[in-house]
């Protein structure tokens, strides 16, 4: 369902927006949520996204300044509740749900869940998890000011990674990004294009550090897979959200990382569609959590 911002700016009249699937919040023109006459406003501030087509989070884009909700600093993409003071360097937003013709009440919302009552299609896509490594240790080490910041910059450059490839950000999960590539212009999915925006984020992740001086390390997941697509809402204003088995098949690859000591991991469906010159290691058959056949897992060669 759509929701509706009531924003207060410090300089200007109030006004409000209906939004879709995403807000964009910052100081320029080209932000959903223009605050423009607010110099601590940072030029792409934070972004509000729509998950499942009824929960929307805000994340905070690594501005200097911060964004607080309900006077909480966001450090992790937080959930809003329809009522949610947003505050974004003292200019004041009211979060509210708009209620459309689909009830949550009639969508089963899970990974692997059911689209009732939403246009949708079948469709083969690209799936990538990216999760950043022990990030529940550094926070304990380091200030939620400092976290807030460098895991909001992440997510923005991560993000910019995928968008500016073609690929679509589907969500921020905890520490986490799901994106996905789909058919582009009748082409098919570019399987090697998007394990090049793989090595792309590890190179990004290389050149981090965290404020203490830690290194800044990811783990990322491949997996190819048809997984129903559809729109929710405002169809102009949204983008597709997917959902199927290829989803917790990507999750769960993720989630057997550390075990194989491995940075990047591919499954075989997502093996079968790069050049034979592509060099892997073959890591063999695993049972994941929650699925019954063995899934042929790759490294990097």
């Amino acid at each position: 369902m759509p929701a509706k911002l009531r924003i207060t700016p410090l300089a200007g009249e109030p006004f409000e927006l209906t939004i879709g699937n995403t807000a964009t919040i910052g100081r320029t023109a080209d932000n959903t949520v223009c605050l423009s006459g607010s110099p601590l406003v940072s030029r792409q501030h934070a972004l509000i996204r729509c998950h499942d087509g009824y929960q929307y989070q805000i994340i905070d884009l690594g501005s200097r300044n911060g964004t607080l909700v309900n006077g909480q600093r966001v450090v992790m993409p937080m959930t809003l509740a329809p009522g949610a003071r947003i505050e974004v360097a003292k200019n004041q937003i009211v979060f509210d749900l708009i209620e459309d013709d689909i009830s949550s009440a009639h969508l089963e919302v899970t990974l692997a869940g059911s689209m009732a009552g939403v246009a949708s299609v079948i469709r083969p896509v690209a799936l990538l998890v990216c999760d950043i490594r022990g990030f529940s240790t550094m926070a304990e080490k380091i200030s939620s000011s400092h976290l807030a910041q460098q895991l909001g910059i992440w997510f923005r450059e991560a993000g910019n990674l995928v968008t500016r490839s073609g690929g679509t950000v589907d969500k921020f999960i905890g520490d986490a990004v799901l994106a996905y590539w789909s058919e582009c212009n009748g082409q098919n999915v570019n399987c090697a294009a998007t394990l090049q925006i793989a090595r792309d984020m590890l190179a990004l992740a290389a050149k981090t550090t965290w404020a203490n001086g830690d290194p800044f390390q990811v783990g990322i997941a491949l997996h190819y897979g048809s997984v129903t697509c559809g729109n929710v809402g405002i169809d102009a204003q949204r983008d597709a959200t997917i959902i199927g088995d290829p989803v917790n098949t990507v999750f769960r690859l993720e989630g057997v990382m550390k075990e194989l000591n491995q940075q990047v991991l591919l499954s075989a469906d997502f093996q079968e569609h790069l050049p034979a010159s592509e060099k892997l290691t073959d890591l063999g058959e695993r049972k994941l959590k929650g699925k019954q056949q063995l899934v042929r897992i790759f490294g990097l060669g």
